[in-house]
């Protein structure tokens, strides 16, 4: 790109950009090649420092985008199908308790245990806390609302038994294995778990901007000019369709992660617009994400980082898809690049690449943008500008002044699940970018009226533009992203 750009007040960045402007218009691109120039605008206005479009463009911008023809949308997360189930209780034959100098099960005598579900067929063999096993003899029987299965240690030696330590209330058992004598009849049972069903609303935003009749016509003093080629715009209602899409871009970009679900549990909200009907909204990114996955950080490690990263991933994901990005501000990224930098001191510099002894790639660009760590773990920095942002996070850091948001890494699992990419754009049919225009005096395109068989819809000198928008974004496994605040209030 040329290299004056910064100091000739350029209007536009991109060279995709000046070819939309070849066609007039934005506005007049979108009408004949909508989908193109959405992704193209999404790309762009996410690659702009400042601009803070960066969810859009990891996800409508690399084409992650899912159209549907209603303004509600569910998706199943897959859980494990196995587990471990909780012990209500216990006893031995002959005794309703369990003293802690018990040795339950010596001699092979039965343990009798009551869960909440009939889990583990006969024969199947269970582990307990401590990773002592017993089998399970016969089928279990209700007794209330719970199933009491009898148990013998899974050694066969008389002088074994089972600590009484673990069958206490709120130990748990887990399926082992299976063991069966000759020319049995009994097996171990299957056991399923449906998959939980999640459920969101499409956001609808709205933006409107004037222009009025002796705005269009005015030529500004300052030449905007297109990098890369002679074209250029001194005309007022050119610029002011550029800063009405990149405001919208970027409002759409806070929205999609900061909105919160308007409904209650019935599907219901309460909220009403100005005529009256309900205004229903979806939830972010940051609400989507599990609550269990936010933790906090006084001062940043590498070590932080590498537990938070291995806790989302560990027995979820697989080697090949623990990929993630972390969407910073400024101080996520310094810090970040500070504790790289500290751990950089143990590796050999060869060209611009760190590398480890166990062959780990370091890329060193400016700033560290990428670290790869064992098992397969990948974790990217992107800048995201939004966090920086002053006038929205006012709560600032106690010692450098900045915003307490600009340290937040929320940290997105940007892999795969079953073929669909795990964090999506959803937006409605026909309804991802709707642009028209109210005209007076003067319409885009055609310039003022000319004659008394000129219709327009009022007698304003000017026009309205107005954009609106159906869209949401989702995350299909909220559970392996999470959020690292800084806590330093």
């Amino acid at each position: 790109m040329d290299n004056n750009i910064l100091n000739s007040l350029v209007l536009y960045k991109s060279k995709w950009f000046s070819d939309l402007v070849d066609e007039n218009k934005i506005s007049n691109a979108l009408m004949t090649k909508r989908a193109q120039v959405s992704t193209t605008l999404s790309y762009l206005f996410g690659v702009y420092e400042g601009a803070g479009n960066v969810l859009d463009l990891i996800t409508s911008g690399i084409g992650r985008t899912l159209t549907i023809e209603s303004n509600e949308y569910e998706w199943d997360v897959m859980i494990d199908h196995d587990k471990a189930v909780t012990i209500r209780s216990a006893s031995v034959q002959g005794s309703t308790t369990i003293a802690t100098t018990d040795t339950p099960g010596i001699g092979l005598t039965p343990i009798l245990v009551w869960v909440d579900e009939k889990w583990f067929g006969p024969g199947a063999v269970v582990a307990f806390d401590d990773r002592s096993i017993a089998r399970v003899m016969g089928e279990p029987y209700l007794d209330g609302n719970e199933y009491v299965y009898t148990l013998v240690c899974a050694d066969g030696q008389p002088d074994s038994y089972i600590s009484p330590a673990v069958l206490t209330k709120g130990c748990q058992l887990s399926r082992e294995g299976s063991m069966y004598e000759e020319y049995s009849e009994e097996a171990d049972i299957v056991n399923y778990n449906t998959p939980f069903k999640m459920r969101n609303r499409l956001n609808t935003l709205r933006l409107s901007y004037d222009i009025t009749g002796s705005a269009y016509s005015t030529v500004m003093v300052i030449e905007m000019r297109v990098p890369g080629t002679t074209k250029s715009t001194k005309y007022w209602a050119d610029y002011q369709e550029w800063v009405a899409m990149r405001q919208w871009y970027k409002t759409i970009d806070r929205w999609m992660v900061y909105s919160k679900h308007s409904a209650d549990a019935d599907g219901v909200t309460h909220l009403k617009g100005t005529n009256g009907r309900p205004i229903y909204t979806g939830a972010g990114l940051i609400q989507q994400i599990a609550p269990a996955n936010i933790r906090y950080y006084t001062t940043l490690t590498l070590d932080t980082l590498h537990s938070f990263l291995s806790d989302l991933s560990f027995n979820v994901l697989d080697k090949g898809q623990r990929k993630f990005i972390a969407l910073t501000g400024e101080m996520g990224l310094m810090e970040f690049d500070r504790v790289l930098r500290a751990q950089a001191g143990t590796y050999t510099l060869i060209a611009t690449i760190f590398v480890t002894g166990s062959g780990q790639e370091l890329t060193l660009g400016g700033q560290f943008t990428t670290y790869k760590w064992l098992n397969g773990i990948e974790l990217t920095v992107k800048h995201f500008p939004l966090f920086d942002d002053l006038i929205l996070n006012r709560k600032l850091h106690p010692v450098s002044g900045r915003p307490l948001e600009s340290y937040k890494f929320m940290i997105i699992d940007i892999g795969n699940r079953d073929g669909e990419a795990n964090l999506q754009k959803v937006v409605r049919k026909d309804r991802e970018m709707v642009m028209w225009y109210t005209g007076g005096s003067v319409a885009p395109g055609s310039g003022h009226a000319k004659s008394i068989t000129t219709l327009r819809s009022n007698a304003k000198d000017g026009y309205s533009v107005h954009f609106l928008s159906e869209q949401g974004v989702m995350l299909k496994d909220p559970t392996t992203s999470g959020i690292l605040e800084c806590d330093a209030e």
